[in-house]
C-alpha cells in the first residue's frame, strides 16, 4: 500500500484531505509542521510528501528541501495557495517539488494527480527497464561546469560574469556560438557574452543542459552522424514547441519545461551508446520495412527510448514535466500522463521536425491530439507553413 504523507498547519485542511483519501487504496498520514513531518518520516516509510508552501518556523519549501535531502526516493507534491506561485515556480524548478496544485483544490483532480505520479513513478521502475538501466556499470554524469553555469543563473548573476563561465568550457560555448550564430537566430557574433544577452538565459540553461547531456553519453564511429541528426532534430522540435503555444495557444511554454523539446528523444542516444551499430542497423530495419519503432524496441530490448530517456532525466533530477515529456511523447493519449498539453504539444513538434528534416516517421503519430488542445490540424499546418525554418 502507497503511504502519503500531508503538512499542512490547518487542522482543519488535513481532516478535510484525511476524509478524501479514506476510500482509496492509500494510507494517508498528517503533520501539521514542517518538524512534525520530519519526525514522521524517521519512523514510517512514506512514498508521497504533500506539503503546504507557507508554514511557521519551517516553511514547506524547506520542509521539501529537506525531504529531498535525507530521502530522495520520496515523490514530494506541493499544495499551496495562489499568494505562494513564486517559491512554487522555484520548488519546481529546482525540483524540489515534482507538482503543485493550488488551494482551493478540486478533490476528483487532486485523488487524479495522485494515481498519476504513482503509475509513472511505477513505469520507470518496471524490472525490464531497471535490468536494461543496470546492465552498465556506471550512468553517465553531468558536467560540473554545467552544474555551475545553472547556479550562477539561479542566483541571477551577472550576464557577464555568466558569459565568462560558459566561456571557460570550450564544448559549451562552441555550442552556444554555433546556435546564436545559425539559421534559426542568426546573430552572426564570435561573443558569448552577445550571443548569451541575444538567446536569453531560460534559452542558455537549455542549451547548456543539453550540451551535457549529449557529451556525458558521448557516442562514437558511424553513430556520430545520427546523433548530430538527433542534436538538430532535437533543437527544431523545440522552436516548434514554442511556436505552438506562443503562435497558437497564446501562451508561454512552462518555464521549467523549457527545455522538453531539447531532451524528449535523450533515450535514444542512451540506445545508441550502449547497442552502437546493432542499433543503427535495428533503425534502419524499421525504415524499410516500416515497423512501428517503439514496439520493435519492446521486444528488441525489453525497453524503449522513451523509458530510457525518462529515467535518466529522473535520474539527473530533472523537473518532472521534462521526464512525463520523454517519458510519453510517443504515447500522447495516455491517462498517467499530468502535463498533458506539454507532452502533446512535444509530440506535434517532433513529428513535424522530422518532416521539415525530410526523415521518415518510425513512430505513430496522433492527428486526434491537435483537438485535445483545442487547434485544427488545418489551421496549424498553413501557420507553420509561413514560417522559414532550417
Amino acid at each position: 500500500m502507497k503511504r502519503i504523507l500531508f503538512v499542512d498547519d490547518e487542522v482543519q485542511i488535513l481532516k478535510s484531505l484525511t476524509r478524501l483519501f479514506i476510500d482509496t487504496e492509500y494510507d494517508v498520514l498528517t503533520a501539521e509542521s514542517g518538524e512534525a513531518a520530519l519526525q514522521v518520516l524517521e519512523n514510517e516509510e512514506i512514498n508521497l510528501v504533500v506539503s503546504d508552501m507557507r508554514m511557521p518556523f519551517m516553511d514547506g519549501y524547506q520542509l521539501l528541501c529537506k525531504v529531498k535531502e535525507l530521502y530522495p526516493k520520496i515523490l514530494r507534491v506541493v499544495l499551496s495557495g495562489y499568494a505562494d506561485q513564486k517559491i512554487v515556480l522555484k520548488a519546481l524548478q529546482q525540483n524540489i517539488a515534482k507538482l503543485y496544485m493550488f488551494k482551493p483544490w478540486n478533490n476528483e483532480l487532486l485523488l487524479k494527480l495522485v494515481e498519476q505520479i504513482f503509475e509513472t513513478e511505477d513505469l520507470l521502475s518496471n524490472s525490464d527497464l531497471l535490468l536494461l538501466i543496470n546492465n552498465f556499470a556506471e550512468l553517465p554524469t553531468l558536467k560540473s561546469s554545467y552544474q555551475r553555469v545553472i547556479g550562477m543563473i539561479e542566483e541571477d548573476a551577472e550576464i557577464t560574469e555568466i558569459a565568462r563561465e560558459i566561456e571557460r568550457d570550450l564544448s559549451i560555448s562552441t555550442k552556444v556560438l554555433h546556435i546564436a550564430n545559425s539559421a534559426f537566430y542568426g546573430v552572426k557574433t564570435g561573443s558569448v557574452k552577445q550571443a548569451v544577452t541575444y538567446l536569453g538565459l531560460q534559452n542558455i540553461r537549455s542549451l547548456i543542459l543539453t550540451t551535457s547531456i549529449m557529451e556525458s553519453m558521448g557516442v562514437s564511429g558511424m553513430g556520430m552522424d545520427f546523433a548530430e541528426e538527433l542534436w538538430n532534430h532535437a533543437f527544431l522540435t523545440n522552436k516548434v514547441l514554442v511556436f505552438i503555444f506562443e503562435k497558437c495557444l497564446q501562451k508561454k511554454v512552462p518555464e521549467v519545461a523549457s527545455s522538453a523539446g531539447l531532451l524528449h528523444n535523450i533515450g535514444v542516444v542512451f540506445m545508441l551508446q550502449s547497442f552502437s551499430k546493432n542499433y543503427i542497423d535495428f533503425r534502419n530495419k524499421a525504415v524499410k520495412e516500416g515497423f512501428d519503432f517503439i514496439e520493435l524496441e519492446k521486444a528488441q530490448f525489453k525497453a524503449t527510448h522513451q523509458e530510457t530517456g525518462g529515467y535518466l532525466l529522473k535520474w539527473w533530477d530533472l523537473p518532472f514535466p521534462i521526464v512525463e515529456a520523454a517519458l510519453y511523447h510517443h504515447n500522447p493519449l495516455d491517462e498517467r500522463i499530468v502535463n498533458s498539453e506539454l507532452v502533446i504539444g512535444v509530440h506535434i513538434a517532433q513529428k513535424y521536425a522530422w518532416d521539415m528534416m525530410k526523415v521518415a516517421q518510425l513512430t505513430r503519430f496522433f492527428p486526434e491530439t491537435f483537438v485535445k488542445i483545442g487547434l485544427k490540424q488545418s489551421e496549424f499546418e498553413e501557420k507553420l507553413s509561413t514560417v522559414t525554418w532550417k
